[in-house]
């Protein structure tokens, strides 16, 4: 069960390998409406399963009876979930022999919830990681089957540690599946301790307080790319920006003020932005977008 790019690489890792799984079905988020055309889209992990002449199964919830049943007459040794987006019921819970396993970026209980990786780089933590668990009614509050941590670079967005996890998770769950009954047995409670909830990420979240540090912008640039990015307006033109560098730590008082360069102020330091996309426009260096707008040196982003 998965929807997100994430989780296409436990997929695959599941098709590959060598321990004798036969894969009964893949439920994933239904498809839905995307991009400028609004064209009707499936997952990346929709589009994997069908490649490989897997069941694929999209109900909007579980609360039908009919999608409860259905679940059921898979009859499932064991559930695997990574990023499905969709709450999973006691009743359906309790169906698989061997419950249900969870593939979570983080390193519980830190960052139980929706958007555990971007939740990381903004809180700037020096790592991040995978937890393999055993699903239970709650939040990402089941007992830990098994850990891997890595670290977080300065530089490091979410599509980069994403990637780096997801690859960790894949080789982590063939490990658990080898031997599911072993690694069960040696389950733990999770800390009562550390415990933080990551909340998931709205089209306000990714708009940038140009009021706020360098520091803090920098990691938000980061946490949201490269998608959905995030974003800035001046006037009427909004701007989706993917990468900035630091390159001052000076307070300043005109905050989202452009200087040459792309370089904009900050309440405290400034970002060169290195790489932005106009609305309507492709993704393109910030030195190239400033020389076709260079009426805007001395302007101001919107601030409120």
């Amino acid at each position: 069960m998965g929807t997100a790019d994430f989780s296409v690489k436990s997929l695959a890792a599941l098709c590959n390998n060598a321990i004798g799984l036969d894969i009964v079905g893949v439920y994933t988020k239904p498809p839905k409406p995307s991009g400028r055309n609004y064209k009707i889209q499936k997952s990346d992990v929709h589009r994997f399963a069908e490649a490989e002449g897997i069941p694929v199964f999209h109900p909007k919830n579980f609360r039908s009876t009919d999608d409860v049943e259905k679940f059921r007459s898979l009859k499932p040794d064991v559930a695997v979930v990574s990023s499905y987006g969709l709450i999973i019921p006691q009743n359906l819970l309790e169906i698989p022999r061997y419950g249900f396993i969870n593939i979570h970026a983080s390193l519980l209980p830190r960052w139980r919830g929706a958007s555990p990786i971007r939740s990381a780089i903004l809180a700037d933590d020096k790592r991040a990681g995978i937890t393999i668990m055993k699903m239970d009614p709650g939040v990402d509050t089941g007992d830990i089957i098994s850990m891997k941590s890595v670290d977080i670079s300065a530089e490091m967005n979410h599509g980069e540690l994403s990637n780096q996890l997801g690859d960790i998770g894949a080789a982590m769950i063939v490990e658990t599946l080898n031997d599911l009954e072993g690694n069960l047995a040696k389950s733990y409670k999770q800390p009562e301790e550390g415990i933080t909830y990551a909340d998931k990420i709205t089209k306000d979240s990714c708009k940038i307080n140009w009021n706020d540090s360098a520091e803090n912008i920098s990691r938000c640039i980061r946490a949201l790319a490269p998608t959905p990015a995030a974003w800035a307006e001046i006037g009427d033109l909004r701007i989706k920006i993917f990468s900035a560098e630091i390159v001052d730590m000076n307070e300043h008082s005109q905050c989202g003020l452009i200087c040459e360069g792309l370089i904009v102020a900050c309440r405290t330091g400034s970002l060169k932005l290195t790489e932005v996309q106009p609305s309507g426009k492709n993704r393109m260096s910030g030195d190239d977008f400033m020389r076709g707008h260079r009426n805007l040196i001395g302007a101001t982003f919107n601030v409120g």
